[in-house]
């Protein structure tokens, strides 16, 4: 892991996950790896807890060297925690933004799973999964968890989807395939990447997808 500093400069993807932060005085960076996108929180004068937590032993024992030699900061307002996401526990009342991301969509659903119960209408859940999308997005379209925002981001000739949940009745279900995400600049590139990509005879959904990615593409040709 490359040492760090307050104030480092975040990646595109690593911003555009800060920028749904809910002005909340509790930050949860979950799989934290590198731990910047929680670290970002310091300069948060709102910010009364951030939770750097990782499922890795390694992970965490070089973050807590990294912090230790780099960042001071009183222990009690930054908690790095060797934990699985699964395991989470919230022990205070705070409203809570909580990050999950660099991780597969299945284990995202189960920490989601497990956080759905815990979670409030003042807390905000911001998830970015790198693959099995579509299982999450099933979850994610029959749960409590409703749709604040989606977008989709390109870094490094990758995309990324980013989905903002809250539970609040008053917001739509997340969709199984996306609504908003292909209406940016970048999400008629993705539209045109998955297209080109997907896994036409994979299983159902799979080409359920190809067919909705279909009639997206000849709906902008229109």
């Amino acid at each position: 892991m490359n040492s760090f500093k307050v104030g480092e400069t975040l990646s595109h993807r690593l911003r555009t996950l800060a920028s749904y932060y809910h002005h909340t005085p509790e930050v949860w960076d979950i799989g934290c790896d590198h731990g910047l996108l929680g670290l970002s929180f310091l300069r948060h004068k709102e910010v009364k807890e951030i939770h750097l937590v990782d499922p890795s032993k390694p992970v965490i024992d070089r973050l807590t060297d990294s912090i230790s030699a780099h960042i001071p900061i009183q222990a009690s307002s930054l908690k790095v925690e060797h934990k699985r996401g699964q395991d989470i526990v919230f022990e205070t009342s705070y409203p809570k933004t909580i990050f999950i991301a660099g991780m597969g969509g299945k284990e995202i659903l189960e920490i989601a799973q497990h956080l759905t119960p815990q979670m409030t209408s003042k807390d905000r859940l911001i998830v970015s999964p790198h693959r099995k999308i579509h299982e999450l997005r099933q979850y994610l379209s029959n749960s409590k968890l409703k749709l604040f925002d989606e977008t989709v981001i390109e870094e490094d000739d990758q995309f990324y989807q980013i989905l903002v949940l809250e539970k609040n009745v008053n917001l739509p279900n997340v969709s199984g395939f996306g609504q908003q995400l292909w209406e940016s600049a970048t999400g008629r590139r993705y539209l045109e990447h998955q297209l080109k990509h997907v896994e036409v005879h994979q299983d159902v959904v799979s080409r359920a997808y190809l067919q909705y990615l279909q009639d997206k593409i000849a709906d902008k040709r229109d």
